[in-house]
């Protein structure tokens, strides 16, 4: 089987679940979280001369560090995936999974893309269970206290 890995990407924090590569392993789920500031600019500042130059918030700056931040955000998520990861999936609710995307494609020695998904916050056991559907492979079964297989 191939390993294979999903990536659950907000602007706020990562989820990297990586599945076993033999059905009975267990999955790894990472935690990456981001450090991106959210805080809007204020407006500019009066000068203090009369009929003086009025000074104005740089929003090309904040744009520019804002896009620094989530590039950083992005190579340590990259830090989180398995080097022998064969394919691999980019799902969440932010436009962030599309920047994570084209920094992948970028890259020459990463794993197939899969797919690029949105999809809404969920825990981090619907996470998991989302990556195993999206693979098509199912949850070992457990046996119960006395000895039978769970049914479904």
């Amino acid at each position: 089987m191939k390993k294979q890995t999903g990536i659950w990407l907000d602007l706020r924090d990562a989820w990297v679940i990586t599945l076993p590569v033999e059905q009975d392993g267990e999955v790894v789920v990472e935690h990456v979280p981001s450090h991106i500031e959210e805080s809007t600019p204020l407006g500019g500042s009066r000068s203090k001369t009369p009929w003086g130059p009025q000074g104005f918030s740089n929003q090309r700056s904040i744009e520019e560090r804002r896009h620094l931040e989530e590039k950083r955000f992005f190579n340590k998520i990259l830090e989180h995936i398995d080097p022998s990861t064969e394919e691999l999936v980019v799902f969440g609710p932010s436009e962030g999974k599309y920047g994570l995307e084209n920094l992948l494609e970028a890259q020459h020695h990463t794993p197939k893309i899969m797919g690029v998904v949105t999809a809404d916050k969920m825990t981090q056991h619907q996470m998991t269970a989302w990556v195993r559907v999206f693979y098509d492979r199912s949850a070992p079964r457990r046996l119960s206290k006395f000895g039978q297989e769970h049914e479904k």
